[in-house]
C-alpha cells in the first residue's frame, strides 16, 4: 500500500497531539512517519505519513474526522497526487 502524507495545524492543548495520533489508528490507518517541528504561538503542525490497513480506510473520511477534533484549525495534504485541504478556523 501507498504511504499518503496528511498535514495538520492544531492548537497545542495537553492531550491534543495523543488524541490526533489515536484517531488516525483507529480510522484503519498506520503511522509510517511524523514530521513534529517546534511549536510556534500556542499552534503546532504535524505531517504524518500514513499508510491504510485495508483498502476501506479512506484519506478523505480521515481528514473530515480530524478537523472535527477540538482545537485542529487545518487538516490538508497529498491525497491520490493532488493537494487536498479541509477546513479554515473553527470558531
Amino acid at each position: 500500500m501507498m504511504t499518503q502524507t496528511l498535514h495538520v495545524e492544531f492548537e497545542t492543548h495537553e492531550g491534543a497531539l495523543l488524541r490526533l495520533i489515536g484517531l488516525i489508528e483507529r480510522r484503519g490507518f498506520d503511522i509510517h512517519s511524523v514530521d513534529l517541528p517546534a511549536a510556534s504561538a500556542g499552534r503546532m503542525n504535524v505531517g504524518f505519513g500514513v499508510i491504510a490497513r485495508n483498502l476501506s480506510s479512506d484519506i478523505g473520511i480521515l481528514q473530515r474526522q480530524i478537523h472535527r477534533l477540538t482545537g485542529v484549525c487545518r487538516v490538508f495534504g497529498d491525497v491520490d497526487g493532488t493537494d487536498k485541504r479541509v477546513g479554515g478556523q473553527h470558531g
